[in-house]
C-alpha cells in the first residue's frame, strides 16, 4: 500500500472569506436584476416629481409635492405613441411597459426661467440674462384661475389646479 501525502487542507479563514464574497456576489446580482426587472410605477395625476437630465433622456423619480426637491406635477400618462394634451413637457419611461408621462413645471412666482432649455432640471435665471426668458409673475391653485394682467400669458392647467401668468421681463 502506498501511503499517499493528505490532501492540503484550506484554512477556516480562506473558507469564510470564500463563502462571504459568494454571498455579495449573489446579493448584488439579485439587486441588480430586481432594479432591472422592476417596471416604474405609472405617476397619478397629481403626483410630483423630481425630473433631471437632458430633455431627451431625462431622470424621473418619484417625491412628495411638499419635497423641495419636486420640480415637476403629472398632468397624466398616455401610451407612447400618443402626445401629451395641455403639457408643457413629457418623457417617456426606460423600463417596463413604455408609458409617455406628461408634466408640468413647478415654477416659483417671482422667478424667471429659461424659454428654453436642453436640461429638465428648472434652474431659475437672471431676469437680466437675455431675450429668450420670461418672469412668472402669479401662480395659482384656484379654480378657476383668476386673469393674468394685460401684456401676460396664461398657463392654466385644471386638471391639476395650477395657473401661472408669466411675461417678459
Amino acid at each position: 500500500m502506498i501511503d499517499e501525502p493528505p490532501a492540503p487542507r484550506t484554512s477556516l479563514g480562506k473558507r469564510i472569506l470564500t463563502y462571504a464574497a459568494t454571498l455579495v456576489v449573489a446579493a448584488v446580482a439579485i439587486y441588480g436584476l430586481s432594479e432591472f426587472l422592476t417596471p416604474i410605477q405609472r405617476p397619478k395625476q397629481g403626483d410630483c416629481a423630481n425630473v433631471t437630465g437632458f430633455s431627451n433622456e431625462p431622470n424621473f423619480d418619484a417625491v412628495s409635492c411638499l419635497s423641495s426637491s419636486a420640480n415637476y406635477v403629472v398632468t397624466g400618462t398616455v401610451a407612447k405613441s400618443a402626445s401629451c394634451a395641455n403639457a408643457n413637457a413629457d418623457m417617456i419611461t426606460r423600463r417596463g411597459p413604455e408609458i409617455r408621462i406628461c408634466l408640468v413645471p413647478l415654477w416659483a412666482q417671482g422667478e424667471c426661467y429659461p424659454s428654453t432649455s436642453p436640461r429638465m432640471e428648472l434652474e431659475a435665471v437672471d431676469c437680466a440674462s437675455g431675450n429668450d426668458v420670461f418672469r412668472v409673475t402669479a401662480v395659482s391653485r384656484d379654480v378657476p384661475a383668476p386673469s393674468c394682467a394685460a401684456g401676460e400669458e396664461a398657463f392654466a392647467h385644471p386638471e391639476v389646479r395650477l395657473t401661472y401668468c408669466t411675461a417678459t421681463p
